[in-house]
């Protein structure tokens, strides 16, 4: 078993962090809250040590995203977890809401730029939303974001590049990257 210790300050270090990427995926409080608390759960009662786990964020991310899906699916009345897979990764309304740091509220056209982001990140799909926020918000690798999506590195590549370009198209991905 983890030391209590060790999985607390596990839990105390990411709770914001997997509780705001459940927000994201479209769960509300109590389901993500649930989600976290049954990740953490299988935590302690399988693993012999947090030192097992190659990549922490990325195990927990994926842990996290893997119980939304099963929370989704009972949700849904589906028990059959290779049913419908396609289905249920896109029921994923992933939102991506944009805070503007305090020196642009400062300026008088903070809120313009804002709904310029929010109308860019719209554009996008919510796989693409949700790869976005992994990579440049998270700052999770091309292979931990593969490995949490449960799609191929040549794939995530692919989606960030698709992503990208569109952002590109709306000539905003540089304010995106200077507020991340």
């Amino acid at each position: 078993m983890i030391q209590f210790s060790n999985i607390a300050s596990t839990y105390n270090e990411y709770l914001d962090t997997l509780y705001a990427y459940a927000l994201h995926l479209g769960f509300d409080e109590q389901a993500a809250m649930d989600a976290i608390h049954d990740v953490f759960y299988k935590l302690c009662t399988h693993h012999s040590s947090l030192n097992e786990i190659n990549n922490l964020k990325s195990y927990l991310f994926r842990s996290l995203r893997n119980r939304l899906i099963d929370i989704k699916r009972v949700n849904r009345g589906n028990t059959n977890p290779l049913s419908e897979q396609d289905d249920i990764y896109e029921a994923f309304p992933f939102q991506l809401h944009v805070t503007i740091e305090d020196e642009m509220i400062l300026k008088e056209d903070a809120e313009e730029i804002r709904q310029k982001v929010e109308n860019v990140l719209n554009r996008l799909t919510d796989r693409q939303r949700e790869i976005v926020y992994l990579r440049y918000i998270q700052e999770q690798s091309y292979e931990e974001i593969a490995e949490i999506m449960q799609i191929s590195v040549a794939a995530c590549r692919n989606l960030i590049s698709k992503s990208i370009s569109k952002l590109k198209e709306s000539s905003i991905v540089i304010l995106l990257l200077m507020i991340q």
